[in-house]
Order: structure tokens, then C-alpha cells, then sequence
């Protein structure tokens, strides 16, 4: 007659029996060393497969102590060590779309400038670009993307999406928009932005006007020295509240090269007249 099967509990208990007679240290760290059935226990799916492949409970902790160890040196650096890296590092598709339209179109050189960014010249540090030149270098074809395009076309005036350093290649970009509509959308917006500047130089000339004209129609007696700098104190109070913060000019001047490439820098008969710029 065969030996009858003996079932996994079974054999854990008969093991537990044996070892009681063994070095404690055995027992310990031998993997079938546990009270609870595989099929109906409450056993964590790791407990199982350390059970499984025959690692120790100890063992298990020094894997998962050492992955902690690991994580904890790579946290070192502090959040804005981290932005400050990444920014000097990642490179964002849009701009990489935008100066490989550059590489393949316009010139097999990068602007002085613009390579000066760190995050530039880490992705396309100078030896890559020498390498592109050779006719034996295989290089991936630039290919449109409208998507990208819309990006640009959405962050056109956020410098800090598109920094001052990309506005050469970023007007050859735009120099053969083919759509009408974004053309009409965007030429619209950048005379918006030149009325804007134009709008607060004229504000800041009336301020200056007014203030000008009161020092000059001071009087000498006390008294109306008296209420003339309460007036002082009333208009500079009033003039605070008027506080208008400027345009930002690497934006306004952005405009203007787009208007100038479209040959849009008319309105009216006239060229674009940007005061006290």
C-alpha cells in the first residue's frame, strides 16, 4: 500500500516536533517554520513567496531595510535642489521641436544664447552638433506636429515658458504660418500687448506731468504749505491705488519682431511707434 499523502499542515507540525531537538537558531530560520495553513491562512502574498522560495523572515528584512537605505540617499537633496537640477536638465518636447525646426531648416547652428541655457547645452552639448554635420550621421527628420505648434502658440507670451533666448528661432517658426486664422489670432493679440505698453508710457507721462506742475504752484506762505502737502499726501495716497504694473517688455518686443516678420507693423498707415520703450 502507497504512503498516504500527508498534508501541508502536517508536515509543518512534524517539522516544529523535530525541532525541538535542534539548535533553536535552526528553527528560527528555517522557512517552514509557521502556524498558518498556505491555502487557509491569513498570509500576506510576500510571506507566501518567502515561504515558497525558501527566504528566511530575516532575510526579507535586510532586502527591504537595504531598498530603504537606497531611497533615503536618493532624497538628500532638498526640493529646490531638485527644481534647480531639473530645470538645468530636462529639456521640454515643445523646445526640442522647436530647435530641431531650427537644426533642419534654418542653420546646422545653435544661437550663441540660446546654447548658453544650461538645459540646451546639456542636451545638445557641443560634440553632438559636430557629429550632425558629417554626412555619414544619420539624423531623424524633423516632422510637424500640430500639437507642439499649438503649445507655442498658446504660450507665445509667457516668458518663462518660452524664455527671450528662443525669440530668433521662435519668429523663423512662425514666418511661414500657414493658417490665417491664427495669424489674424495672434496679430491681434500682439497689437493688444503694444497698445498696452503704450497705454501705461502715457499714464506714467501724466503722473510725472502732475506731479511737476504741483511743485511748481507751491506757495510760500505756511499755511498754503500747509494744505498743500496735505494735497501731496492725498494724491501720493491716490497715486499708490493707481499703481499700475508695467507691461513685460521682453513680451512687448517679442510682438513687435512677429508683426515685423508678417510685415503687420502698420496700422493705420503708421509703423509701430512704441513710447518711452
Amino acid at each position: 500500500m502507497t504512503d498516504q499523502h500527508i498534508p501541508a499542515w502536517q508536515r509543518i507540525v512534524i517539522k516544529q516536533q523535530q525541532g525541538k531537538t535542534e539548535d533553536n537558531d535552526f528553527i528560527d530560520e528555517d522557512p517552514l517554520n509557521v502556524t498558518t495553513h498556505l491555502a487557509t491562512g491569513t498570509l500576506t502574498k510576500k510571506e507566501k513567496k518567502r515561504i515558497i522560495n525558501g527566504r528566511s523572515l530575516e532575510t526579507s528584512k535586510k532586502i527591504t531595510k537595504k531598498k530603504a537605505d537606497a531611497n533615503r540617499r536618493r532624497d538628500k537633496l532638498t526640493k529646490e535642489e531638485r527644481e534647480d537640477k531639473r530645470a538645468k536638465t530636462v529639456l521640454k518636447d515643445q523646445l526640442r521641436y522647436l530647435i530641431e525646426f531650427h537644426l533642419h531648416k534654418i542653420s546646422d547652428e545653435i544661437p550663441k544664447e540660446l546654447h548658453a541655457l544650461p538645459n540646451v547645452q546639456s542636451n545638445y552639448p557641443k560634440h553632438m552638433l559636430d557629429d550632425r554635420k558629417k554626412k555619414d550621421t544619420v539624423i531623424e527628420i524633423w516632422k510637424f506636429s500640430k500639437q507642439k505648434q499649438n503649445w507655442l502658440i498658446k504660450h507665445f507670451f509667457t516668458i518663462s515658458e518660452i524664455p527671450v533666448e528662443y525669440d530668433d528661432i521662435l519668429m523663423n517658426y512662425f514666418a511661414d504660418l500657414k493658417s490665417d486664422f491664427l495669424r489674424n489670432s495672434l496679430t491681434s493679440k500682439c497689437w493688444d500687448k503694444v497698445k498696452e505698453w503704450n497705454d501705461f508710457a502715457e499714464k506714467e507721462e501724466e503722473n510725472i506731468k502732475h506731479i511737476v506742475e504741483a511743485d511748481e504752484k507751491e506757495d510760500s506762505t505756511e499755511e498754503q504749505k500747509n494744505e498743500s502737502d496735505g494735497k501731496k499726501e492725498q494724491k501720493s495716497d491716490a497715486e499708490k491705488e493707481e499703481l499700475i504694473v508695467p507691461p513685460n517688455k521682453d513680451i512687448v518686443s517679442r510682438c513687435v519682431k512677429l508683426l515685423g516678420i508678417w510685415k503687420l507693423d502698420e496700422k493705420d498707415g503708421k509703423l509701430i511707434e512704441l513710447k518711452n520703450f
